[in-house]
């Protein structure tokens, strides 16, 4: 039995070393692979995109270099009109800009003619104008409109006109704020209006008719208001506002006091009143009476009884002069005191005296007169009592 089974066995080795050397020789038999050791997972495929090839850095976002002080905007919006409504360009600006200049000039007619002529002649027009006063005295106004790049080159030649500029200022308001609030504000109500025009077609009762109806006609109220104040601000923004003050450069000097009729001792205000000229001025005062001042409001008291002339003189800044002479202007009469008192107690006595001496010498030259009145009056009542009896 021993036997046998070794013989057995022999076989098998026999049997599995032939088909060995048949066999490539296999790599030998895996070992027992320890527990596979999880072959480290690949990692997740995360594909990372090629790093770009480093992507030349975009050059750092310049910095906004200091912005460059903004250009300053253009002193006017440029109006553009698209499909009838008027809008701004962005960046532009509706400016309204208003001048004020006080001129003096040689002939204040003939410079305000001229500035008409000035305004037509630039597109502009006239607003307003007047004068008033009498030759030296004469003043005048006048305001105009031009078109706004034209407001600097009508301020020179206002300049132009005058002997002497006495005062000017300028003003400028931005109004493009206000504008594009308001065209939001006319989008919005017109939008408002349409939808109010589709509830109207749709409404079956009279009463939501009604209804829609008010709202329909405060909307359209609201879009003809900015509509209007809309337009007003074109207007003003295309159009400069400028007003000229003339005043007459020819000298006029005028005097005037408080009270003409005075007594002795009794204080008197004059003053001197100036048109034309140029500024500084002087003055001297002539009262008459032998005294005189250089200011232009002086007081004076007449010491004695009379009529006095009074002049006055002005000089302005670059030489002119003017006089104005008023002849027995001043009329002193007494004071109080007990001689002119006891005077005029004498004169009123002497003057009753003569009315009683005139009342005299009238009854006895008209005493015939008195004489054929009485004789008739007296024949008249003797011959009613002879009648009664």
């Amino acid at each position: 039995m021993k036997r046998l089974i070794i013989g057995l066995l022999l076989v098998m080795l026999l049997v599995g070393s032939v088909s060995c050397a048949k066999a490539p020789s296999p790599a030998p038999a895996p070992m027992p692979a320890p527990a596979p050791t999880p072959s480290p997972v690949p990692a997740p495929s995360i594909i990372i995109p090629p790093a770009p090839a480093p992507a030349p850095r975009p050059a750092p976002a310049p910095r906004p270099a200091p912005a460059p002080a903004p250009a300053p905007m253009p002193p006017q919006g440029k109006v553009v009109y698209e499909d009838g409504a008027l809008s701004v360009t962005v960046g532009e600006r509706m400016i309204v800009r208003t001048g004020n200049i006080s001129l003096v000039v040689a002939d204040v007619v003939g410079a305000r003619d001229e500035i008409a002529r000035m305004a037509v002649r630039l597109d502009g027009f006239v607003v307003s104008s007047w004068i008033s006063g009498e030759e030296e005295e004469m003043r005048g106004e006048i305001s105009i409109r031009v078109p706004d790049d034209r407001f600097e080159p009508a301020l020179a030649e206002l300049r132009n006109l005058a002997v002497r500029v006495k005062s000017e200022s300028t003003n400028s308001q931005d109004v493009t704020e206000e504008y594009i609030d308001l065209s939001a504000k006319l989008k919005n109500l017109e939008a408002t209006e349409e939808q109010y025009l589709r509830l109207m077609e749709k409404a079956e009762r009279v009463e939501d008719i009604l209804n829609v109806q008010r709202e329909l006609s405060k909307t359209r109220g609201d879009i003809e208001q900015i509509k209007g104040r809309m337009q007003y601000l074109e207007r003003t923004s295309s159009m400069s506002f400028i007003t000229a003050h003339l005043e007459s450069a020819k000298l006029n000097a005028n005097l005037s006091a408080d009270k003409r009729r005075v007594k002795e001792g009794q204080e008197i205000l004059f003053e001197g009143r100036i048109a034309g000229g140029f500024a500084p001025y002087s003055y001297e005062w002539d009262f008459g009476d032998g005294d005189t001042s250089t200011s232009k409001i002086p007081t004076h008291t007449y010491k004695t009884v009379g009529n006095f002339t009074v002049s006055l003189k002005v000089t302005d800044d670059r030489g002119n002069t003017d006089t104005e002479t008023r002849n027995e202007y001043i009329i002193v009469s007494p004071g109080w005191s007990p001689g002119s008192i006891a005077g005029g107690a004498w004169n009123g006595l002497v003057t009753f005296g003569h009315a009683l001496a005139n009342i005299f010498i009238w009854a006895v030259i008209f005493s015939p007169v008195w004489i054929v009145i009485g004789g008739l009056f007296y024949w008249w009542r003797y011959r009613r009592k002879k009648k009664r009896a």
